[in-house]
């Protein structure tokens, strides 16, 4: 049972991202979305389902989901980079204005040509605060917008910096990613193959 994910149909979530053509040839909004996983699984559209899980977990749990995953290949990350996962992770224990702006500097320094950046960009855009300096009117970003900066930062860190890992990678996220829509703390071990 995916406790964090309480729908019944999958079309509330589908409609959320742009999914590929070969995601829509083997779902529909009409299956669950332990059907919707299930399929993605088989058909290894691993992208579709980081894109699935990130558009279907509640942002917290989607910024956990990004941290834990980047995790996997901190050796490859700056400690610039690093710096950006760890204000990732203060923000999901403690979701405070504060480190939802030290994000927004993290973005600003590292762009969003790594994982990590996209990482940081979502916890700016998490839809708890605006997206214009303090004192200005209030601009709320778009709904959801958190969440396809997330998939981007686990599909980008799947391929980046290049390495022959990637499909290891992915279902060791995904694994971690279908803990946490159980309930769990995401908190999957497994080797990587590769050169991580």
């Amino acid at each position: 049972m995916l406790k964090k994910i309480p729908i019944e149909q999958s079309q509330i979530i589908l409609q959320r991202f742009e999914a590929s053509p070969e995601c829509l040839d083997c779902v529909d909004g009409t299956m669950t979305p332990s059907e919707v996983i299930e399929k993605l699984l088989e058909a290894e559209l691993y992208n579709d389902l980081t894109q699935f899980l990130c558009h279907a977990l509640p942002v917290r749990e989607v910024i956990w989901f990004v941290c834990i995953a980047l995790e996997l290949r901190n050796k490859e990350w700056s400690p610039q980079q690093q710096a950006a996962i760890a204000i990732a992770k203060k923000w999901v224990k403690d979701p405070d204005e504060a480190s939802r702006r030290i994000a927004e500097k993290h973005v600003n320094a590292l762009g969003h040509d790594n994982a990590p950046g996209w990482l940081a960009q979502a916890v700016f855009w998490n839809g708890s605060g605006s997206m214009t300096d303090p004192g200005e009117a209030v601009v709320l970003p778009p709904e959801n917008l958190y969440a396809k900066a997330s998939a981007g930062a686990i599909n980008m860190a799947s391929i980046m910096p290049e390495w022959d890992g990637s499909e290891d990678y992915y279902k060791t996220v995904i694994a971690m990613g279908l803990d946490l829509a159980k309930g769990g703390s995401g908190a999957i071990q497994q080797e990587l193959g590769g050169n991580a």
